[in-house]
């Protein structure tokens, strides 16, 4: 297949790697001093169970020429969420001026609210909802990315048909074929709100305190405000008809301290002076509690007080 991985960070360039592993065609999308190393002198990767190092395609957004677009058969979307609107309203016109129909759309990011986003700009039945888990990927210099964990990902049409059943078979296939676990769903939403339970569990706790997974969940004080943060994410689920048990929840707790201690993409973010997905991961915590006529103590007191100490430093 030919795939576009757009947004050519950790996590977008673990993948690409893998597929390229698989002898299919990739081309990354990056920006700035990363596309540049990439473009010079190709793509370090490092994780304990696999090692990538190679030229590699590489291009920025503005720059996608149209024999590229035309032969893709999937984009995959690993950037900040923050970007989502943008990246989605500039692909959906540079696609619609070279092809008559869209190839797949798949967004691997954080947060719950990038498929809704993305079905604005591209056929619904073209967007794929997906999320990697049980992974730290990281640019720890520009062209050189370490990575760990298990990687797991799971995906789910916005609209199931018969065209996108063959493709997420096929996609599957192509995941679990380069040593990596791929699940389908048939309730993309939620597990969308999983994968948020347990990020708004430790996202913004790790950057505040700026400390590993590991060290957080061993700490019996500390390990007791991300059950609070992640049963406050299960609340505010309800509002998108997405309910969580409080068995489903102490679950996912349980869960999250047998995880591979690693850095999540918030406290990287803040040791490397990058915005933050405050927004997308914490204040729709927040907003969906008060639509149901609650607070969210917890979410509210760790987001506020890394929001302070970070974004309003200066």
């Amino acid at each position: 297949m030919n795939f576009i991985i757009l947004g050519a960070g950790g996590i977008g360039s673990f993948y690409g790697a893998k597929l390229i592993e698989s002898d299919h065609h990739v081309l990354f999308v990056a920006r700035g001093k990363h596309l540049e190393a990439l473009q010079q002198n190709g793509l370090k990767l490092q994780h304990p169970k696999f090692k990538f190092e190679g030229q590699v395609n590489v291009s920025n957004l503005s720059d996608l020429n149209s024999l590229e677009l035309l032969k893709v058969d999937a984009v995959i979307i690993t950037t900040k969420s923050t970007s989502t609107e943008q990246i989605a309203k500039e692909l959906s016109k540079k696609l619609t001026s070279v092809r008559k129909s869209f190839p797949f759309i798949i967004s691997l990011q954080n947060g719950v609210e990038n498929e809704d986003i993305l079905c604005n700009y591209f056929p619904k039945e073209k967007v794929i909802g997906g999320l990697c888990r049980k992974i730290g990927a990281h640019i720890i210099k520009p062209g050189l990315i370490e990575a760990t964990g298990n990687i797991e990902t799971i995906i789910g049409a916005m609209k199931p048909t018969n065209k996108s059943k063959a493709f997420l078979l096929d996609f599957k296939n192509i995941l679990t074929n380069v040593d990596t676990f791929c699940g389908i769903t048939d309730d993309i939403k939620f597990e969308l709100w999983k994968k948020l339970i347990i990020n708004n569990g430790v996202n913004a706790i790790c950057a505040l305190l700026r400390i590993k997974t590991g060290e957080l969940m061993s700490h019996d004080k500390l390990s007791k405000i991300v059950l609070g943060l992640m049963r406050e994410t299960a609340t505010a689920a309800r509002v998108q008809n997405v309910n969580f048990s409080q068995e489903d929840v102490d679950e996912m707790y349980e869960l999250i301290k047998k995880f591979d201690s690693i850095k999540p993409s918030m406290l990287v973010d803040v040791e490397n002076n990058r915005p933050i997905e405050l927004d997308e991961i914490c204040t729709i915590v927040v907003r969906n509690c008060e639509k149901l006529g609650m607070d969210a103590p917890y979410t509210r007191t760790i987001s506020t007080l890394l929001d302070f100490t970070y974004n309003q430093k200066d």
